[in-house]
């Protein structure tokens, strides 16, 4: 079973290469951990004309990573210690840090533990930006799935879907057009 709602392929005439596609675009994105985070997938491909399209709905928004996600912070002597789980966000961490409070205020006494002089806890602090890296994901993906020599490309992003579509000839308002409304009866079938 999917872990996506709806995913469709379709591919005039080529029910073995929708299949293979699919897998294909199935793999990237749990490659890149994307998968939980689309709800709908339509692609469309015309091989004669040729052009590769992409429509899909996001799920709900991604909330910030916020210090105690990655941390465990704890009252300490002249303000809060931070012992950090999740190393890859370490860079991150501090930057937000010295932002708030400056780096003189700031000691790493370990690799994986931070001291802040202060009277509030850092706890609720946003980390990173997870909806922004997702995007940026999603795009890479994207780029991934798109047939090699299909240079011409245009990508629109909005909170709660995407578009993608990616052709060898230049992109007209016509096809792009013309695209979105095969998408959609895709969507009502």
């Amino acid at each position: 079973m999917d872990p996506m709602e709806v995913f469709k392929v379709e591919i005039a005439g080529e029910e073995f290469g929708a299949k293979k596609y699919r897998e294909i675009i199935m793999d990237i994105l749990q490659d890149l951990g994307l998968i939980r985070s689309i709800g709908r997938l339509y692609v469309y491909v015309d091989v004669k004309k040729p052009v590769f399209a992409v429509y899909g709905l996001l799920r709900t928004g991604i909330p910030p990573l916020l210090v105690r996600d990655v941390a465990d912070v704890a009252q300490a002597q002249g303000g809060f210690q931070i012992k950090v789980n999740d190393e890859e966000h370490m860079s991150d961490l501090l930057k937000v840090l010295w932002a708030k409070y400056g780096r003189e205020r700031v000691e790493q006494p370990s690799r994986d533990v931070v001291v802040v002089a202060t009277d509030t806890s850092p706890s609720d602090l946003p980390v990173a930006d997870l909806e922004a890296e997702f995007r940026q994901d999603l795009t890479d993906a994207l780029l991934r799935i798109a047939p090699e020599g299909f240079r011409n490309r245009r990508n629109e992003m909005t909170d709660k879907s995407f578009f993608f579509i990616a052709a060898e000839d230049t992109l007209k308002s016509e096809l792009i057009s013309e695209v979105k409304e095969k998408i959609r009866s895709m969507e009502n079938a």
